[in-house]
């Protein structure tokens, strides 16, 4: 089975999120086990709580398109570092295998990654703003999908971009 450079691209950012999940994951642990140590279960009770809520990184996984999850994956994280707050909603539909037979085809995750970098890159020119949020949207198309940005700040809309993944002309 040989790659394509887009999966290649993939594979190496999942590998360095794995990298950054564990670290963090043994920050987390100190953090616990200092406040047990300083007999504060309660307090470590409340961190874990606040550490194992759940995130958007959950829903992608209810994807079964491997190349799909993998590339919102990679765009949700990297807003996470930019610290820009993310949701993601998507039809239930979506999360069926079957829908993905008739909305997917391999040439998309070209698309869509491009899309998601072309997104990131409108983003860096707010990065450093206060209270940034951020909503990725996936619609069901006819024989496709198409996928909304959203970015925004507590007062306005600051860049959105909506793309259709599909065959065209359908």
């Amino acid at each position: 089975m040989i790659m394509s450079e887009l999966e290649h691209q993939l594979l190496a950012e999942m590998v360095e999120w794995y990298r950054l999940q564990r670290h963090d994951f043994f920050n987390h642990w100190q953090v616990v086990m200092g406040n047990i140590q300083l007999q504060k279960p309660e307090k470590a009770l409340d961190y874990i709580r606040e550490v194992i809520r759940p995130q958007e990184e959950q829903k992608i996984g209810q994807i079964s398109v491997p190349v799909l999850s993998a590339i919102l994956l990679s765009w949700i994280i990297h807003l996470r570092q930019l610290n820009i707050t993310t949701s993601l909603s998507f039809p239930d539909a979506m999360r069926l295998e079957d829908f993905w037979q008739d909305h997917w085809q391999k040439e998309y995750g070209e698309s869509l990654f491009g899309y998601t970098r072309e997104c990131l890159e409108k983003v860096q020119q707010y990065n450093g703003l206060p209270d940034l949020n951020s909503e990725v949207y996936l619609f069901e198309e006819n024989e496709g999908f198409s996928c909304q940005f959203i970015l925004e700040d507590e007062e306005k809309v600051l860049f959105e971009k909506m793309s259709y993944f599909g065959i065209q002309g359908e």
